[in-house]
């Protein structure tokens, strides 16, 4: 049983309890200023693949390679126990790890289509470089209820939208199957991030679900 959220209706004083079912939780947190040093220093050697076939992507483009951060250990492990600690907290103490890892490159009037990871548990996303108002958002949303009321107020109970402005250090940590995508951004400057996604480690699951990975 979860504690839920006393609200109330100041104008007619009647008091309601509100509990999110489901949640789909965004965590954010930052890095070390070291660690977003050896990432700018990876980026700046990398080759590009720009606008691939079917990505539907305007303006933009990934490493070449999916497994950046094989490339450095101790780099890798600094985000996995980063990670680890966001999900002890959302009551996941378990082992990780990373699957895949790439780099994102975002030019003028760039953008990313609405997409979601699949083959993974949780995925996140790193913004080491130097941003600003122009820089893309990445925008998360959610399927419209199938009979659609604009809402008077936007708030926590009835968004189907969410979006975060990158700043320099910041981790975003979500469920891999939250749909998201960067959005469109004048980009005076190229955005770059770090992407990667994560999956337990070890044996997970129960009785006939079981399974190592």
């Amino acid at each position: 049983m979860f504690d839920p959220i006393n609200i109330e209706d100041t104008q007619t004083n009647i008091n309601w309890q509100f509990t999110p079912l489901f949640p789909k939780p965004v965590s954010i947190s930052f890095v070390e200023e070291e660690c977003c040093n050896m990432l700018k220093e990876q980026a700046d050697s990398i080759h590009w693949v720009y606008d691939a076939p079917n990505s539907g992507s305007i303006n933009s483009g990934v490493s070449a390679s999916k497994y950046v951060l094989n490339q450095n250990n101790h780099l890798k492990e600094y985000l996995l126990e980063f990670c680890k600690s966001g999900l002890k907290i959302l009551g996941y103490d378990n082992e990780i790890q990373i699957s895949t890892s790439w780099f994102t490159l975002t030019c003028e009037n760039g953008m990313s289509r609405e997409h979601k990871h699949t083959n993974s548990w949780y995925s996140a996303v790193l913004y080491f470089d130097d941003y600003d108002d122009t820089s893309s958002v990445i925008s998360f949303s959610e399927q419209l209820q199938q009979i659609h009321v604009e809402p008077s107020i936007n708030n926590y109970m009835n968004s189907c939208a969410f979006k975060v402005h990158p700043a320099k250090g910041m981790l975003l940590m979500f469920p891999s199957e939250t749909m998201h995508q960067v959005a469109h951004g004048l980009n005076s400057n190229e955005r770059r991030s770090l992407a990667f996604n994560m999956m337990p480690k070890g044996e997970t699951g129960s009785s006939d679900s079981t399974f190592s990975y």
